[in-house]
């Protein structure tokens, strides 16, 4: 026999798990590069930074990337993102798994296995959200709760450019009035109130008076985003913690993307109500607006229905076909299916464990659970 230890040998070997130093650093940068190419190493680098070590829950001994190490080299990791999650009032550590790779000449050899595992001893809530087939697959293996995919919802907005994709130039054109009354009257836009417009404001009036003005958030999140969440977040059985200095970071800081934020505001005193953020995209060759978050109490439907309104009109300014939003919570949902919106299937599988202070029962009801584009990683186009 060959004296020389095959890849499956040394996988079976003592291997040790641990949390990245900077003496894996480089080491993992190369293996990135191995695994995905150079030139998307490189166009990754900044976006792990900010994601990883910029994170506002970065705990201080480092971010939360797990290594595979064997003899002093390198098998794979785990990179995952800490996260303050209420679940039925408490407050649990958790975190979102995100990216795993294992060196290509030990994949299916248990590694990533191992990896899940050590990475849910470390938190009180472990979670994988737009999960690949493969890593949907290894969740599901080792009995994480499957309460996925989170229901997806779709509002047309310019039929005609989804019309041109499969039909001919002239028949897209001819179908298009059709498809428009059809959409008109079967998914009708109901009204949220009243508004009078303006070039930056979208207000609603109450009893002839505006109660509620809608404009873009200039600058940075201000504190009263804090109280914003302890208002409204008890009204909730999960959701992920969303204060000012997550938010500041999440949809003010990443290098790689740039969001556009709109803020809901009350009363003379322009209470913060809540919020919405947007951005436009492309895919697969269609244009289209993404509702990445929305907060607000789910049980204002004033505030929802105003949100929503002005990120309809967001995406006929930004020339978009359609606007895009997930949630599971059945009050959000009541409001986008007022506005219009149209359920369709989901390509956002959703994966937890919790270890403690919930029972089957939790798991089966997710009608006031609140999971959006803007969790986790979901949007890491670069």
């Amino acid at each position: 026999m060959s004296g020389v230890a095959t890849a499956e040998d040394r996988a079976r070997k003592t291997i040790e798990i641990f949390r990245r130093s900077e003496r894996e650093r480089e080491a993992l940068e190369s293996m990135y590069a191995e695994v995905f190419g150079p030139e998307a190493a490189e166009r990754n680098r900044a976006r792990f930074r900010w994601q990883y070590e910029e994170n506002p829950h970065c705990p201080p001994e480092g971010p939360e990337i797990w290594v595979a190490v064997l003899d002093g080299v390198v098998l794979g990791q785990y990179a995952t993102m800490p996260v303050r999650l209420l679940v039925k009032g408490r407050t649990l550590r958790g975190s979102w798994g995100m990216d795993v790779m294992v060196r290509p000449n030990l994949q299916r050899k248990g590694i990533g296995s191992r990896l899940f595992l050590y990475w849910d001893q470390q938190v009180e809530a472990s979670l994988g959200l737009g999960l690949s087939l493969q890593s949907y697959t290894l969740f599901r293996k080792l009995q994480w709760k499957d309460v996925g995919p989170v229901p997806c919802y779709s509002k047309v907005v310019d039929p005609k450019v989804l019309l041109s994709r499969r039909l001919p130039g002239a028949l897209a054109a001819l179908a298009t009035p059709l498809v428009r009354a059809a959409l008109w009257l079967f998914f009708p836009t109901r009204p949220t109130r009243p508004t009078r417009p303006t070039r930056t404001t979208r207000p609603t009036r109450r009893n002839g008076e505006i109660s509620l003005r809608v404009g873009p958030l200039e600058g940075d999140f201000g504190t009263e985003y804090d109280v914003l969440w302890e208002t409204a977040s008890p009204k909730f059985d999960f959701v992920a913690e969303r204060k000012r200095e997550y938010l500041q970071w999440k949809y003010r800081k990443p290098p790689h993307v740039r969001y556009d934020v709109f803020e809901a505001r009350r009363g003379p005193s322009g209470e913060l109500a809540g919020y919405v953020v947007l951005r436009a995209a492309v895919r697969n060759g269609v244009r289209l607006a993404l509702l990445v978050d929305l907060f607000a109490d789910p049980e204002d439907e004033e505030t929802l229905g105003a949100l929503l309104d002005r990120a309809i009109e967001y995406t006929r300014e930004a020339s978009a076909a359609r606007l895009q939003s997930f949630t599971y919570d059945r009050r959000i949902a009541s409001r986008l299916l007022a506005k219009g919106f149209l359920l369709i299937a989901s390509p956002m599988q959703f994966c937890v464990r919790i270890k403690s202070g919930v029972d089957e029962e939790f798991f089966r009801d997710t009608s006031r659970w609140h999971v959006t584009f803007g969790d986790s990683d979901q949007d890491r186009e670069l």
